[in-house]
């Protein structure tokens, strides 16, 4: 797992963001500048590339001084924080991702994640964005940051992602629960309906015309954080 600081000033609270799979900095880049200019005061830490659910050295011991650590996970970022050795955390939000994340009932097919990783490449890539948005004007604003990584490097860590799910009880044995759960309408690789059945008895926010890419519809953090508080 590779961690980007993004602010790191000792501040009261950090946020630990979670993200997709196949993404790196650019989002939480955007996120962060977003936040900035609407007040955000909390520190900022990253984490991204799943092909290892292992963190840079020196992860436990910097994060673990905060007094409060809240989490906003996206998609496949909501099971891999439940399966990552963290400090206390004081609440967290999932985003278009479920516990259950390769599942016929509450997550993607296994029958489609096989077929996205054993096809995964340029031309494929670029239909899953184009599903991931939804929109033409989704995927303008997601193309302004998103990644610089290749098709094969993504690739790589979806197969690593694939091993993780089968090596790991699905059933996180981590002492913190997601909070709240923010669910996109229009979720065509997390479908919402199955989101729902993920997170029975948790509070839900949903957005009818959300597609899987949130950070259209939510512009910075401070919006996400509005859903608990």
């Amino acid at each position: 797992m590779k961690t980007v600081w993004l602010r790191q000033e000792r501040a009261d609270e950090l946020l630990l963001f979670f993200n997709g799979w196949g993404m790196d900095s650019r989002i939480a880049e955007h996120l962060f500048r977003e936040s900035l200019s609407e007040g955000f005061t909390s520190d900022f830490l990253l984490c991204y590339d799943y092909s290892t659910l292992e963190p840079e050295q020196g992860f436990m011991r910097e994060a673990g001084r905060y007094s409060r650590i809240t989490i906003v996970a996206w998609s496949f970022g909501v099971w891999v924080a439940q399966h990552t050795e963290l400090p206390p955390i004081e609440r967290a939000i999932a985003i278009n991702g479920t516990l259950h994340p390769v599942n016929e009932e509450q997550g993607i097919s296994p029958q489609v994640f096989r077929a996205t990783l054993s096809t995964w490449s340029e031309e494929s890539r670029q239909r899953f964005n184009r599903r991931m948005c939804g929109t033409s004007e989704v995927r303008n604003h997601f193309s302004s940051m998103s990644p610089d990584r290749g098709a094969r490097d993504q690739q790589v860590e979806l197969e690593r992602l694939q091993e993780h799910f089968l090596a790991r009880d699905t059933k996180s044995c981590a002492a913190w629960r997601y909070d709240h759960a923010i669910i996109g309408g229009r979720d065509l690789v997390f479908p919402a309906e199955k989101q729902y059945r993920a997170w029975k008895g948790v509070p839900q926010t949903v957005i009818a015309d959300m597609p899987h890419f949130p950070f259209f519809h939510f512009r910075n953090l401070l919006e996400v954080l509005a859903c608990i508080t």
